[in-house]
């Protein structure tokens, strides 16, 4: 007689089975030492395109882009967390089966099962959060690029090679991720004229312009635009077609960065080709749109014009200083005009650095503080606070009160931020639409954190009604606060994304509240 199995030890397996693959999101159990996927529902194999028995061979890392921060090592630092106790929730670069990649919110618990602890991860997939998210930055973007082109080219004045680095740089900030600018000779060849890119260890991947004085080969995309004069954009995730396309001394810069995307535009003036623009991107960036097209012939044609209008320039303040002497009627007219130009560019530079609306530093002027404090902590190894900050319920509030009464409620969370924020380095900016930032380069986590609670008080205190509002009768902000000593690992983006989680985590929590990112 074969012995008795224990009783009901099957069908208690099947009743959890049936429970997990009743869930609709996805269900992972992992080892919390070594992350291998030990079982998962329904759902996980249907997000990730994997049968059952394929994802119990894999661990959390084989499910990602195995991109930092989204690496196998990753992955255990969260599980180390969630196996203290504290339950984590954080954004995750996934791929699937195909090799596509997508954005999920993954959560991880501690769990006891059979009498042995284990991961309980739940995944959901937020790509549309995410694509919308991604768009709405890119539009803040293009508008960001075309204005900070435009202004710094008016500054550049007759100084054409100036105005040419202007333009590499700004692109390669704002665009990404590699940036170059050709101009045709006389004899209608192509040659590298200015390049750029924004990676702190990309510099020394990048040729030095005395090593791009031959011609672009002819058989390249830019030199192949700047003779149709059609656009060309191209997607590849290998990169290989995009390696086959651009110079040879640009392979490296190519390859560090995963570049996976390019667009090259012609450059022109009144109908004549000057050169192309260029631009590839990599790492896990979005690939360039037909938006990104529009926006860069766009500012193509502008940057056109305002090169040949520097040659130009030059050309007349030299004809301008020979006259000068026959003709003091136009030598005085020539001034005036100078410091009629010399004032709309300093009311142009000021527009450029303020936020019209609220009067609070604009996105531009927030970039650069935050990349300078940035720096100088780094140097000096001081810490760095930063508050993220978003009006609750702003759309119901325009909803209920009007475009024009939604203007009026920014105004009103400027006019706070400018009355709470007034010690010497802190700088209130207008983030975008309904989104603040406050940096606090110097205070750390308590004085922060007092700041940024007698931020809400304020206003509060000025008793904005807010009938559509679910947390308060007046308008209110959710605040996520990142305080961490600046190190060689921490920039700009690695701040702005834990104050963005924290503030995630504040509208979770309920709103009208500040919550503080963990490190």
């Amino acid at each position: 007689m074969s012995p008795r199995k224990p009783a009901h030890s099957r069908p208690e397996k099947d009743h959890a089975r049936v429970l997990i693959d009743a869930f609709h999101e996805a269900i992972l159990i992992h080892d919390p030492e070594t992350g291998t996927i030990l079982d998962a529902n329904v759902a996980a194999c249907t997000l990730y395109g994997h049968s059952r028995e394929k994802l119990m061979a894999l661990k959390m890392g084989d499910l990602s882009v195995g991109i930092a921060p989204c690496t196998h090592e990753d992955a255990l630092m969260w599980m180390r967390k969630a196996t203290d106790g504290s339950p984590q929730s954080f954004e995750w670069l996934a791929q699937n089966h195909k090799g596509r990649i997508f954005w999920v919110e993954i959560n991880l618990h501690l769990a006891v099962l059979d009498g042995v602890p284990r991961i309980l991860a739940t995944v959901r997939d937020i790509g549309d959060r995410k694509r919308l998210e991604s768009e709405h930055k890119a539009r803040l973007k293009h508008a960001e690029a075309e204005n900070s082109v435009l202004l710094d080219l008016a500054e550049a004045g007759s100084d054409f090679q100036q105005a040419l680095n202007l333009i590499a740089r700004h692109l390669a900030t704002d665009i990404g991720d590699l940036a170059v600018v050709e101009l045709l000779d006389d004899e209608g060849r192509l040659h590298p004229r200015a390049v750029n890119q924004p990676y702190l260890d990309g510099a020394d991947l990048l040729p030095q312009m005395t090593a791009l004085a031959t011609a672009t080969p002819i058989d390249s995309a830019p030199a192949r635009v700047a003779l149709s004069g059609q656009p060309f954009r191209l997607e590849d995730a290998s990169g290989a077609k995009i390696r086959a396309e651009l110079r040879e001394e640009f392979h490296p810069f190519l390859w560090r960065y995963n570049v996976h995307s390019l667009l090259v535009v012609p450059l022109r003036s009144h109908g004549t080709p000057l050169g192309t623009l260029t631009l590839a991107k990599g790492s896990a960036s979005r690939a360039y749109s037909a938006d990104d097209q529009t926006m860069l012939q766009n500012l193509a044609d502008r940057a056109g014009l305002s090169l040949t209008n520097a040659k130009l320039f030059s050309e007349n303040l030299e004809q301008a200083q020979q006259l000068r002497e026959a003709n003091v009627e136009l030598e005085a007219r020539v001034a005036a005009r100078t410091a009629e130009l010399e004032t709309v560019n300093l009311l142009l530079k000021q527009m450029a650095v303020e936020d019209t609306l609220t009067g609070l530093a604009n996105r531009r002027r927030f970039n650069e503080v935050m990349d300078e404090e940035i720096r100088r902590a780094r140097r000096n190894g001081d810490v760095f606070s930063l508050l993220m900050c978003d009006v609750d319920f702003f759309k119901r509030y325009n909803d209920h009160y009007g475009h024009q009464g939604g203007d009026d409620c920014l105004r009103v969370v400027g006019e706070v931020m400018r009355d709470v924020f007034q010690r010497a380095g802190e700088v209130p900016a207008r983030y975008g639409g309904e989104e603040f930032a406050v940096i606090l380069p110097g205070l750390g986590e308590p004085h922060a954190s007092r700041a940024a609670q007698k931020l809400l008080k304020a206003l509060a205190a000025r008793a904005l009604p807010h009938a559509a509002s679910e947390v308060a009768p007046h308008v209110s902000l959710s605040i996520g606060l990142i305080s961490a000593t600046v190190g060689l690992d921490r920039d700009a983006d690695w701040f702005v994304g834990r104050a963005d989680g924290a503030l995630y985590q504040a509208k979770k929590e309920g709103r009208n509240r500040v919550c503080v990112a963990t490190q």
